[in-house]
C-alpha cells in the first residue's frame, strides 16, 4: 500500500505541548472528552494515548516492526465497530488524517507524536472493562506517517556526514540501526515523560539516553527496551552518559566525588546529591544498576582523549 505523505501544514510540531482544549479542539473541533475525537468539520481524527486509558484496560504498545497497537474506543461490553473505532478503519475512504497525542496527566498539556495510518484492525480477547469484567477489544495496527522518529535535540557532533557510496550491506545495517532507535525512542515515551533532573517535557529540547548503553547492550532486545531509557536535557544527558551522575532505585540523585564544584555550580541544574527525581518502575532497576556499577564515576575515565571525543561524530 501505498505511504502517505506527512503532512506539511499541520499546526503541530512532533514532540512539542498542547493544550487539548485551546490548541487542538479550538483548532480542529471534535469532543473534549475521550480517546478518540472526530471532529465533522476538519479533515482529521484525533487520537489520545496514555496512561488513563489503562483504567478502561487499554494498554497501546509498539511491537517490534514498529507499529503501535492501539486500543479502540468503548469502556465497558465488547467494543463495537462504530464511532471512533470506524472512524479510524474507514480514515483513508474518508479522507480523514490521524493524528495521535499523548497524554501527559490530569491538567497537563498533550504532547503531539505525529500522524499516523491504518493498516490492520483485529479483535482481542480477555482484555478487562471500566468494571473488571473480560471482554473484547477492537486494537488497531497503526504505522507512523514518519519513518524516522527524531523530534529531539541533537549534539553539534550530530550534523550529516558527507555523502558517500556505501555497499549494500552497510546501508542495510545502517537503516536496521536507525530503525531500531527510532522505536527505541518510541517506547522511551511509553515509560518516561519528562527529564528526571529539570522536569522539561518539550521533546525538542531533550535527549532520549540508553540508561545501559547501546554498544553494551547484551541483546537487540535491551536496545529498543523503553525501560532502558530516559529522557534528558542536552547537559543532564552529558553528565550521565559519561558517569558523572546517577540514580538509585529509590530515585535519589547520584553525583560523582570527582565533579568538579565550579561545574556542578555552572552548569544550571539542581544536582544536590539525594535530590529526589522520581520513581522508577522495577523494569528500570536492572539497567540503573548496570549503570551505577558500570558507568557511575567510570565514564569520563575511559576517554583517553576528550577532545578528539568532542569533535567525532556520535550516534
Amino acid at each position: 500500500m501505498e505511504r502517505l505523505l506527512p503532512a506539511t501544514d499541520l499546526p503541530y510540531e512532533i514532540g512539542a505541548l498542547y493544550s487539548r482544549r485551546n490548541d487542538i479542539h479550538a483548532r480542529l473541533g471534535g469532543q473534549q472528552q475521550g480517546g478518540i475525537s472526530t471532529p465533522a468539520t476538519s479533515p482529521f481524527v484525533i487520537l489520545f494515548t496514555g496512561e488513563a486509558g489503562q483504567q478502561h484496560g487499554y494498554h497501546d504498545f509498539w511491537d517490534d516492526q514498529g507499529i503501535l497497537h492501539y486500543y479502540g474506543e468503548g469502556q465497558r461490553g465488547d467494543m463495537q465497530d462504530r464511532g471512533g473505532n470506524r472512524a479510524i478503519r474507514e480514515h483513508l475512504l474518508n479522507n480523514k488524517r490521524l493524528l495521535l497525542f499523548q497524554m501527559m496527566g490530569h491538567g497537563q498539556p498533550y504532547r503531539f507524536l505525529g500522524e499516523f495510518r491504518y493498516i490492520f484492525s483485529y479483535e482481542q480477547p480477555g482484555v478487562p472493562d471500566t468494571t473488571g469484567n473480560l471482554r473484547t477489544a477492537l486494537v488497531f495496527k497503526l504505522e507512523p506517517v514518519q519513518d524516522d522518529f527524531a523530534p529531539f535535540q541533537h549534539s553539534i557532533a550530530d550534523k550529516a556526514l558527507p555523502e558517500v557510496t556505501l555497499a549494500e550491506t552497510t546501508t542495510r545495517q545502517l537503516v536496521e540501526i536507525r530503525a531500531k532507535q527510532t522505536l527505541f525512542k518510541r517506547r522511551l515515551l511509553t515509560v518516561e515523560k519528562a527529564c528526571r533532573i529539570t522536569g522539561i517535557a518539550d521533546l525538542r529540547f531533550l535527549r532520549a539516553s540508553h540508561i545501559k548503553p547501546w554498544s553494551r547492550c547484551a541483546s537487540g532486545q535491551e536496545r529498543v527496551d523503553g525501560n532502558n531509557g530516559l529522557l534528558l536535557t542536552p547537559a543532564a544527558d552529558f553528565l550521565f552518559d559519561r558517569g558523572w551522575i546517577s540514580f538509585e532505585n529509590s530515585g535519589r540523585l547520584l553525583t560523582a566525588g570527582d565533579l568538579p564544584s565550579e561545574v556542578s555550580r555552572r552548569i544550571g541544574l539542581r544536582l544536590s546529591a539525594g535530590r529526589s527525581c522520581g520513581h522508577f518502575f522495577d523494569e528500570q532497576k536492572a539497567y540503573l544498576e548496570y549503570h551505577r556499577n558500570a558507568v557511575f564515576e567510570r565514564g569520563w575515565k575511559n576517554s583517553a582523549d576528550p577532545l578528539a571525543e568532542l569533535l567525532s561524530v556520535t550516534t
